[in-house]
């Protein structure tokens, strides 16, 4: 039963990371097809507003630790992206990012940035 959570709870993640991503690009047409995506996925009720949600809360940020290094920059970006969205425009109750959130991604960059040289 756990793996099932872990394994849902990984493709709502990934679902909605890339509806926030879409947006955070401003690419209407990958947005459309994101959004599609997770309807068909989670069902109807998953609009963008509740990617950002999602993602912007600690149960996304939780299932970053089941993820490969390289996916875990993707994903921790549109963490802060949705969480800073949500505090902005008062979207779910979502605190602002701190400087905690900035040099946590900052220190992945960084990661990231040596493991490919």
């Amino acid at each position: 039963m756990k793996d099932k959570i872990k394994d849902f709870g990984l493709l709502k993640t990934v679902l909605c990371s890339a509806v926030v991503l879409a947006w955070a690009n401003d690419d209407q047409e990958d947005l459309k097809k994101s959004e599609a995506l997770l309807k068909a996925q989670l069902g109807m009720g998953w609009t963008a507003t509740a990617a950002f949600q999602f993602m912007g809360g600690k149960h996304a940020k939780a299932a970053l630790e089941y993820l490969f290094p390289e996916e875990k920059l993707q994903l921790l970006t549109a963490h802060y992206i949705a969480k800073a969205v949500c505090f902005e425009y008062g979207v779910g109750a979502v605190n602002k990012p701190d400087q905690v959130n900035r040099a946590e991604l900052l220190a992945l960059i960084k990661s990231r940035q040596l493991a490919l040289h």
